[in-house]
């Protein structure tokens, strides 16, 4: 039996101190850094880095959220995840007990526990739009792609505008865009689902449960059945509800209280 700790949702500020919040339980075997640690990718790094070597016998796993992936819009789509991915791959001050990947991690904790883990974003299968496609948060907050052409921003531009481009124009999502992310990340996480395994733990940093982010749709996440696993996400505490098959948790914010907070598995 193993103790897990969970942190997200800190939106450490770029010169923030924050040596309070380096802290975690002392019974913690494993811990999952769930997005939106840092409103800057290297703030929340620093951050994630810091506690790993403070804590050199626990394992920490890090899924990045929407502060990492697409509150820059000047990053082409994947720059972020390709970075840190390469970054891992070849520098050698890369604490060895941080782990990162977008493909299945095995991992064995400090008393032989071993645990099967999958990070994803957690995109949603949309089905309906209760008001504009345009307010949601997944239009607002979801580049899909970065354009240099006149011809490629013509179906967004007002037509009383000029022609003239100053640089690189983000092209946010349509439901469909979101729809596909939904289906790409589905298949990975039903071949890992079905594979057989040691204790499963997928890591969603949109949470399937009461996410506030799917305000003003209607939606559902992945099309699965985790049995006996466990589900990590964010945004909304959740404490140990079955979901789909699996056991779902999530800690975010700050304090005291989601400081001291583990579950087992």
């Amino acid at each position: 039996m193993a103790n897990v700790h969970l942190i997200s949702d800190l939106f450490i500020e770029y010169n923030e101190y924050s040596d309070s919040e380096e802290v975690i339980p002392s019974n913690a075997d494993l811990v999952i850094f769930n997005g939106n640690i840092g409103k800057h990718v290297k703030r929340g790094f620093l951050y994630m880095e810091k506690l790993c070597k403070l804590y050199p016998d626990v394992q920490f796993v890090v899924n990045l959220g929407q502060q990492e992936l697409y509150a820059n819009y000047d990053k082409f789509v994947d720059e972020i995840a390709n970075a840190v991915q390469v970054r891992k791959d070849n520098n050698p001050y890369w604490p060895k007990n941080l782990h990162y990947s977008r493909r299945p991690m095995i991992i064995t904790l400090r008393d032989g526990t071993q645990v099967d883990v999958l990070c994803t974003y957690g995109f949603p299968k949309i089905y309906a739009t209760e008001g504009n496609w345009e307010d949601t948060y997944w239009h607002r907050n979801h580049c899909v792609k970065i354009v240099y052409g006149h011809d490629e921003i013509t179906h967004f531009k007002p037509a009383s505008t000029s022609n003239v481009l100053h640089g690189a124009v983000p092209v946010f999502a349509t439901q469909k865009d979101i729809d596909d992310l939904h289906e790409k990340e589905w298949k990975l996480v039903q071949d890992w689902e079905l594979t057989p395994s040691v204790i499963k733990i997928l890591v969603t940093h949109i949470n399937p449960f009461k996410d506030t982010r799917n305000s003003g749709i209607q939606a559902v996440a992945y099309n699965i059945h985790l049995e006996r696993g466990y589900w990590v996400g964010s945004n909304t505490f959740v404490d140990g509800i079955i979901y789909l098959g699996a056991k779902l948790y999530s800690n975010p914010g700050r304090g005291v209280n989601a400081r001291s907070r583990v579950f087992k598995i």
